[in-house]
């Protein structure tokens, strides 16, 4: 009879926890890291993630290249909005830190829900783009011919990669467009983003140009070898028709994440503005803002901010402190790999040792020479000459960068974060704002970019 009595206890206490467990989930369901649960995320259009890798033998690589297309099939309207590398996140399981960090750590799946949770949508579909078939995918088509805007030199010492276009037109092949694209400076991802879009334009125009028939059987071959989708054939059909309507009636809708560019423990982020992001994706979307969903982005918003401002008052959690090793144990691994391939080639050895010798002296020494490049920004040619005698009265040598595009703001870039470097060029004798951008190659202590407010 006991016995009896007990199994019917634990049944009552079973069946109690069985409903509380119900009753759990549906009055405190799991929400995502954005605060909102899954079917709270806007999707009424369909979303396809596009991710442009670059993957690598000894490394899983990154989402270098990251965007949303969102598809109307009712309208067969699209629009296309650009999420920056650099873009600060929480990653589920790992803390805060870049979005295209999100591939190395948990792949496809893992950037998608990433992207899910910041912009508060439903993805439906990806689509994966091999970078290293980009060259071939622009050879493909006989090259694209693109208006350079600028001068372009840039050295990336973690991946070996250099770019060196001239400013003006020029017909690029596979290997010369592709420096275009990743092209970094000042701007940092906004200029990449817009050179992006411009490329796209580029190979739109010359796979839709009459002499493209010639190239078809060698363009399906690449196309086939460097992306990877769950995308239907016929949706794919659909959102191609649907792009090359829109860009032949009234050019595509393009759209940015936005927010700015912040400096945190000596990385680059782009910090997104929540709250304007979720207004845009109601906007794109072709939504209603609710409450929740209002609500959502306000508490996510406090949550971006919360974690920045602990990070730079010194806070030493686990979560925060996360980010920031990850980004120099990566570092520190590419520099090291680097350093082997330099010293198996045997004379390139010798001449690695001494330029990391020189560069470590230079850094040593630099409160002392406080060497800058001066690139004038301004508009004005006496601006040059003017701010040039100005930094050698105070004390810098002064090696000449040439000009460059106007900018509204004088800003003096340091390529170290040694605190004795940066001191020195915070005593620059005018108006500036201050960036720190490690370059352990770096002929100098710092960059001074001239803008139009140089008096």
């Amino acid at each position: 009879m006991k016995s009896i009595f007990q199994t019917k206890i634990l049944l009552l206490v079973a069946a109690v926890c069985v409903v509380a467990y119900v009753a759990f989930g549906y009055f405190f369901p799991d929400k995502g890291l954005d605060n909102l649960n899954p079917e709270d995320r806007l999707s009424l259009k369909k979303n396809i993630i596009v991710m442009g890798v670059d993957e690598r033998s000894d490394d899983v690589g990154r989402s270098d290249t990251l965007f949303v297309v969102m598809f109307d099939s009712k309208t067969k309207a699209a629009s296309l909005l650009s999420v920056p590398r650099d873009t600060r996140v929480r990653i589920e399981g790992h803390g805060w830190d870049k979005i295209n960090h999100a591939y190395a750590y948990g792949g496809q799946k893992l950037t998608q829900k990433t992207v899910e949770e910041l912009l508060g949508i439903k993805v439906n579909n990806y689509v994966m783009v091999d970078f290293k078939g980009f060259e071939g995918l622009v050879d493909a088509i006989g090259g694209i011919d693109i208006d350079v805007e600028k001068d372009m030199y840039y050295h990336d010492t973690w991946d070996g990669f250099t770019v060196d276009l001239k400013k003006g037109r020029q017909h690029l092949n596979g290997k010369t467009a592709i420096q275009y694209v990743r092209f970094r400076d000042e701007e940092g991802d906004i200029g990449r983003i817009r050179r992006q879009q411009h490329f796209l334009m580029a190979v739109y125009d010359k796979i839709t140009s009459a002499d493209m028939l010639l190239h078809i059987p060698g363009l399906a071959k690449q196309l086939t070898s460097m992306v990877k989708t769950d995308m239907p054939l016929s949706d794919m059909i659909d959102i191609g028709r649907a792009l090359h309507s829109m860009v032949k009636e009234k050019g595509l809708s393009m759209a940015m994440v936005p927010g700015e560019p912040k400096y945190i423990d000596g990385i680059s982020y782009w910090l997104p503005d929540i709250t304007d992001l979720r207004e845009l994706m109601v906007q794109m979307q072709g939504a209603t803002m609710t409450e929740r969903y209002k609500s959502a982005a306000e508490l996510m918003e406090q949550e971006y901010n919360s974690a920045v401002e602990k990070v730079e008052k010194g806070d030493d959690s686990e979560e925060n402190k996360e980010a920031i090793k990850e980004e120099k144990e990566l570092k520190a691994k590419k520099e090291e790999k680097a350093k082997e391939e330099k010293d198996a080639e045997g004379e390139q050895a010798k001449e690695q040792k001494n330029d990391a010798a020189k560069a470590e002296a230079k850094q040593t020494a630099s409160s002392g020479r406080g060497v800058v490049r001066l690139v004038n920004c301004s508009g004005s040619k006496s601006a040059g000459a003017d701010a040039a005698a100005r930094l050698r009265s105070a004390g810098f040598e002064v090696v000449s960068g040439g000009s460059g595009e106007i900018i509204a703001e004088t800003t003096v870039i340091s390529t170290t974060n040694n605190g004795a470097v940066v001191n020195r060029l915070s005593n620059v004798p005018f108006a500036h704002k201050m960036r720190i951008s490690r370059d352990g190659a770096a002929d100098c202590d710092g960059v001074v970019m001239l803008g139009a407010d140089f008096k």
